[in-house]
């Protein structure tokens, strides 16, 4: 793929879940789960983009159980998936929500040789093998997200609209949750573990960041950012490189970073969208890239360089990149509800639009040099 250049891959179905294959270091590859409506219809997409031609690979795999509304792969097996589902029975006509773990047969993408690549092409839809289905105690509850444990392979982090529910893998079976006192009628719409205190959860509770510690049934939290938004905080990011900085993104069109420790005012913020924006990614080596997706059909690469060029000791390094914008990608219709950047490959990134598009794109080149030189 060229710099500067983007690729577009289609789907049939809806979508609104995207997932680096976080266990994989030498492939670039992404997953997308689709939201049909139709009952064993959706499916999980596995991209591979070849680096070198900036080919495009695929594999499709079954997932019958339901349309997926949050994807996540493991960071400790890169052939093992983690879905947030929602499927309507027909004999309650109700729709109930679940977190499935999976286990694709393989994760090789790009055939071999010519037969590899005409068995790929006359294929239809694999099966993948489930290991675990979670269900809410009450089945009218509303899951927001599953995300893994950063280093405990057989925990996961279940955020349902008025707790975290922290579940063992293996049994299933609830360790601990997390049910913040008082403010009972403000509803959880996202989380995440910190990757730097593993214990510690982070949710978004209506326009508040809180954070809070696992290791017992807690309802006090460690530290929270309160009105981080002024309408609904929507995602959040952990710098991978700063213990106590995070990116939030909200309905206000708003990209904050925050020091926790001073939870007052955004070190950095911009409004650059003019819309909701639903997420917000660190780039894992360069802390001054992000990327965020927005109800304005928009993809933007931004930097915050400015808060990135002190050293350990408070020392002001040379800025090589301007605050602000760096490139806007509109080739989508429709929301972009998911960016992501590679797992495997720091210049390359994805985003997700609901119309059904995937659009695979590079950090330009001069911008990629100002950094690196």
């Amino acid at each position: 793929m060229e710099e500067g250049n983007s690729i577009i891959y289609g789907l049939e179905h809806q979508t609104r879940a995207l997932s680096p294959q976080y266990g994989e270091s030498d492939a670039i590859r992404f997953l997308i789960g689709t939201q049909s409506l139709k009952p064993e219809t959706n499916q999980i997409h596995v991209v591979e983009l070849e680096e070198d031609t900036g080919a495009l690979h695929t594999k499709v795999f079954k997932h019958d159980i339901g349309e997926i509304w949050h994807l996540r792969c493991s960071p400790h097996d890169a052939a093992i998936l983690m879905t947030t589902h929602n499927a309507y029975d027909p004999d309650t006509c109700q729709c109930t929500m679940g977190v499935s773990i999976f286990k694709l047969p393989t994760t090789e993408v790009i055939p071999k040789d010519l037969d590899d690549l005409n068995a790929i092409q006359g294929r239809n839809a694999e099966d993948m093998e489930i290991l675990k289905t979670i269900t809410p105690e009450k089945p009218e509850e509303e899951i927001r997200c599953a995300e893994w444990h950063p280093s405990d392979l057989n925990r996961v982090g279940i955020v349902l609209e008025n707790y975290v529910s922290i579940r063992d893998v293996d049994t299933g079976a609830q360790v601990t949750s997390v049910a913040p006192e008082g403010r009972a009628r403000l509803k959880f719409t996202g989380g995440k573990w910190s990757p730097q205190g593993h214990c510690q959860f982070t949710v978004l509770q209506d326009t508040h960041i809180k954070c809070f510690d696992t290791r017992t049934d807690c309802i006090k939290s460690s530290w929270n950012i309160d009105n981080a938004h002024r309408q609904l905080a929507r995602d959040i990011d952990f710098n991978p490189n700063r213990q106590f900085h995070l990116a939030s993104a909200g309905d206000d069109a708003a990209l904050n970073i925050w020091d926790y420790r001073n939870g007052k005012e955004p070190i950095f913020s911009r409004t650059d969208h003019s819309h909701w924006v639903w997420t917000v990614r660190y780039n894992t080596y360069h802390e001054q890239l992000l990327l965020t997706g927005s109800s304005d059909a928009r993809a933007l690469l931004t930097a915050a360089a400015s808060i990135c060029d002190m050293d350990d000791e408070g020392k002001r390094l040379s800025q090589v990149l301007e605050d602000g914008v760096l490139q806007s990608y509109e080739q989508h219709e429709d929301s972009v509800y998911c960016a992501e950047w590679s797992a495997a490959e720091p210049w390359t990134f994805a985003s997700l639009s609901y119309d059904a598009r995937l659009v695979l794109s590079r950090v330009p080149r001069h911008f990629k040099y100002k950094i690196l030189l």
